[in-house]
């Protein structure tokens, strides 16, 4: 079955559309979402219910995780995810928050394991150029072929003996350079990723009108497939 995976969509609803469009031509036979759907950006309500529409299974992401308001003590949540936790949770209401945070942790299909980042953890980071036996270590235990995570926001394939090792990449805010929506086509051992233009700019200047928590510094990232951290106060 050729089966498509979309992740981190990050509350970005143009992305999401073109990707729509995109998944029209290549018509697979399932679509399952990597997990991050909401927080930071501009359309978390209308990117949850639009996949809720689609009825696509899928994974719990760390940034699904944060908004169900638990205490933690995790580096990542503080500050600028923090602030955006918040807003989004707001702009979400309780029953969506809800939906979010039942999400499992892994899902299985067709050889095809899905995790939002490693087996057990939407958390972890486990880097594009990380070394092979790190990518066997980690993902080889889930006992598939193909072992797909979200996550790092890094397109990549990496294929080692009797596993391969699949970075979906990102709908939005991509760490890869490249600032159109990523996701990626599985189908009997072939992976290929899709990459599809849209309105970056419109998005931008919605988190601004809005003003949406560190909406500059989320709009530059959208627009340079590249972060720099916010200065701590």
């Amino acid at each position: 079955m050729r089966i498509a995976i979309v992740s981190d969509v990050h509350g970005n609803l143009p992305a999401l559309e073109a990707v729509l469009a995109d998944l029209g031509e290549v018509r697979p036979g399932l679509v399952v979402q990597g997990g991050d759907l909401a927080l930071g950006g501009p359309h978390p309500a209308e990117v949850v219910d639009r996949v809720r529409e689609l009825g696509w299974p899928g994974v719990l992401g760390n940034t699904d995780a944060v908004l169900a308001d638990e205490p933690t003590s995790r580096e990542q949540v503080r500050g600028f995810v923090a602030q955006a936790a918040a807003r989004s949770r707001e702009m979400l209401g309780p029953e969506r928050v809800a939906w979010l945070t039942r999400q499992p942790l892994e899902w299985r299909g067709e050889g095809i394991a899905l995790v939002h980042s490693v087996p057990g953890d939407c958390w972890a980071m486990v880097g594009h150029d990380a070394p092979d036996d790190v990518l066997r270590e980690t993902y080889g235990p889930l006992g598939v072929p193909v072992a797909v995570y979200g996550h790092i926001h890094h397109a990549y394939v990496r294929r080692l003996d009797g596993l391969t090792v699949v970075n979906s990449g990102s709908l939005s805010l991509s760490l890869d350079g490249d600032v159109r929506a990523t996701y990626v086509v599985v189908e009997d051992g072939s992976v290929e990723h899709r990459r599809v233009v849209y309105d970056v700019e419109r998005v931008a200047a919605d988190l601004l009108a809005m003003g949406y928590p560190n909406a500059a510094g989320y709009a530059g990232w959208l627009r340079s497939g590249s972060f720099t951290a916010p200065p701590r106060s």
